[in-house]
Order: C-alpha cells, then structure tokens, then sequence
C-alpha cells in the first residue's frame, strides 16, 4: 500500500481536477463527501464504490436501464396543458356555474 492509501492522501493534481468538476456541478468536497457517507449509511456498504469498476459497458447499461424502467411514469391528464384560469373556467362549466 502506498503512503498516500495509509495516510488518506491524494495527488494534488488528482484532488485539483475533482474539485473542478464538483465546482462545474455546484458542489463543494464537503458536499460529496457529505452524499457519500449518506449513501453509504443506505448501502450499508462500499460495494457501490467498487462494482462499477467491474462490470463491463454492457452491464452498466443494462444496469442503467433497469433503473430508468423501474421509475414511475407521468400521467398525463387533460389538464396539463391548461393554464390555472383555464382549469377553474373548465371545472366550474363542468359543474353549470358558468
């Protein structure tokens, strides 16, 4: 293990360039490393640290679809088009108040 590993050390050109792609996306070190722990603390593990590593292009697709079909659809609904005044014109006609 190398001196930077035990002591918990980075290259500086290393922390440098994630620093400028936390900035680039709004967040500070401290705001990751504030995420990381909460994800930890759900995974109750490091596995997610590691497994991408592993796993070949294929498989983070799959892996990657899965997940955007496992998420919820919209329902559209006549009433997304509408603005608010529209929505109360239509609710109170539906009613005869109008």
């Amino acid at each position: 293990m190398t001196d930077a590993m035990v002591t918990g050390r980075m290259p500086e050109r290393k922390k440098q360039q994630g620093l400028r792609v936390l900035k680039r996306d709004g967040m500070n070190a401290s705001q990751a490393v504030n995420l990381l722990f909460d994800r930890l603390i759900e995974e109750g593990s490091v596995d997610f640290l590691l497994q991408d590593g592993d796993a070949s292009a294929d498989e983070r697709w799959a892996s990657a679809a899965r997940f955007v079909d496992s998420l919820s659809r919209k329902r559209s609904t006549r009433f997304d088009d509408m603005t608010k005044a529209e929505i109360k014109f239509d609710r109170l006609a539906a009613k005869g108040l109008v």
